[in-house]
């Protein structure tokens, strides 16, 4: 996806270097993207065809090198910008989804010390979250953009937080009472399983 939204960025035909182009991505998105992989991203798009280096302005870093989208890029863009929604919409499992889907297999304390760790992650991340929203929000009244999509793209974030949060709070809960119920199980086979002490008579006592 990185390289279409590339090609996107310089749809207007103004070229652009990678660092400039991540800094565009963050200010719609609120994401910022690896310039490394930026980078690279580029150069498969120049080796496709679908951008060409264009001429540095006086004064310009050099090492810095603008591209600028070719015809072949803006076909390709295209037929990327046409294709059916629900190829968008499709669900993958990231790397949190494998940790979670196998969790149950782990021994009760290993599951417990990696929820609490996720609980104190995802809460971090929020509260960061909390901190751009602000400030993005402060810079669209001052800028006042036709669609500020950064805003719209940190509350979709902040509320997958919050539904994590919530997930990893519940799973937490199950998790204790589990562990209260062995708990008790274990107390009542012991109870079960020791044997009844008789009762010593005093010399004499019939």
């Amino acid at each position: 996806m990185l390289r279409y939204v590339l090609l996107a960025l310089l749809a207007d035909g103004t070229p652009a270097h990678g660092y400039a182009l991540m800094k565009a991505y963050r200010e719609r998105s609120g994401v910022r993207l690896s310039i490394g992989n930026v980078y690279r991203e580029l150069s498969r798009l120049a080796g496709e065809g679908l951008i060409v280096a264009a001429t540095n302005p006086p004064g310009a870093d050099p090492r810095r090198v603008p591209y600028r989208i070719t015809d072949k890029g803006r076909d390709a863009l295209a037929t990327w910008l046409a294709a059916p929604v629900h190829t968008l919409t499709a669900t993958s499992a990231d790397p949190l989804s494998h940790r979670l889907a196998i969790l149950g297999d782990l021994d009760a304390v290993r599951a417990g010390e990696f929820l609490s760790e996720l609980h104190a992650e995802l809460w971090e991340q929020s509260k960061a979250l909390e901190r751009e929203r602000a400030v993005a929000s402060q810079r669209d009244k001052r800028e006042a953009p036709a669609l500020p999509t950064r805003m719209f793209l940190l509350r979709r974030r902040a509320k997958h937080l919050a539904t994590d949060i919530e997930m990893v709070d519940e799973m937490r809960g199950v998790l204790a009472a589990a562990g209260k119920r062995s708990a008790v199980k274990a107390t009542g086979a012991v109870s079960e399983g020791a044997p009844l002490r008789r009762s010593r008579q005093k010399p004499g006592a019939r």
